[in-house]
Order: C-alpha cells, then structure tokens, then sequence
C-alpha cells in the first residue's frame, strides 16, 4: 500500500503502517489508547506489545509529517494516547 505525497511521489507504506494510518484518518480528533489501536488494527489474537503501536506512530511521522520532531498531523495526547489532527475529506 502507498501514500501519495503532497510532491506526487508514492511512499511506501508497510501493513501495519497502512492499518494504523487507515484507523486514525478514519476517526479524526478521536483520542485511541495504544490497547484500543492494537485491538483495531491487529485483533485480539496477534502477540504484539503494546510499544508496538510506539514504533509505527515514529515511522508515520518521519513519513507524513514536515517535521516529526514537533508533529502537527499525529498528535500525542499525554496519558490518553494517540490523535490524527488534520483535516478530512472524502473524494
């Protein structure tokens, strides 16, 4: 799965990077809590830590965002968890 960026090139996405993306873009200013986003994109059957999630929300910024040291799209709601801010609509 890619990513069209704003440049027209494509980014490569890996599965559970495309998951995770999916799930938050789909629910925008939705607070998910590492345990739920596992849940959602991975199921309940998967043995993955919850740290996992971590990992793939560092590789999306450095990805999508214009500086991934102060993200302005996927966005960390200290204590709760994760948010997608940005703005979206459907074509």
């Amino acid at each position: 799965r890619t990513l069209q960026q704003r440049d027209g090139l494509d980014c490569a996405l890996t599965q559970g990077e495309f998951q995770l993306l999916a799930t938050l873009v789909q629910h925008p200013g939705r607070i998910w809590s590492r345990e739920q986003l596992l849940e959602h994109t991975r199921g309940l059957d998967t043995e993955v830590f919850d740290r996992t999630i971590d990992v793939l929300i560092l590789r999306l910024r450095r990805k999508i965002e214009p500086n991934p040291r102060c993200p302005q799209l996927i966005c960390t709601e200290r204590g709760a968890g994760y948010l997608f801010k940005a703005a979206v609509s459907r074509s």
